[in-house]
């Protein structure tokens, strides 16, 4: 066995073989197919998080709209109820001055068609903000 190793044959196909398994190694870790693997993984990467800014847009997008309708509806109500008073306040009047007048109408005022009023949450509702009056040019004169 030492008689096979004196020899430089041995040696030389031995360092042949390594070699040839740290070329083979170097070129898998360094050669175009990896070095496309890792251009196709920063790519992904960079999709991914791409992804995820459209889906935080979107969420923050979609808050927005239901809040929209959620205080239109909130107004949409406060604006019946005012309507469903200022209503009531004409059938009153129209009962006590003309009586004679709302006998006349076929199934009376429809107060029943309107809305009652319900509680819709114990916070009352922002205050709208009021418009600065300027003077009118054209009035002044």
């Amino acid at each position: 066995m030492q008689d096979l190793f004196a020899s430089p044959y041995p040696w030389i196909a031995i360092a042949a073989l390594v070699g040839a398994a740290l070329g083979f190694a170097a070129g898998r870790v360094g050669g175009p197919a990896a070095r496309k693997a890792r251009a196709l993984k920063l790519s992904l990467a960079e999709e991914r998080a791409a992804h995820d800014r459209a889906r935080d847009e979107y969420e923050d997008y979609r808050k927005r709209v239901a809040d929209h309708f959620t205080e239109t509806s909130e107004r949409l109500h406060d604006l019946t109820l005012q309507y469903r008073s200022v209503y009531e306040h004409l059938a009153k009047g129209a009962t006590e001055l003309c009586p004679e007048g709302f006998s006349k109408l076929e199934g009376g005022l429809g107060l029943d068609a309107l809305p009652e009023e319900t509680p819709r949450s114990a916070e009352p509702p922002a205050p709208a903000p009021e418009a600065a009056t300027e003077p009118d040019p054209a009035r002044s004169h």
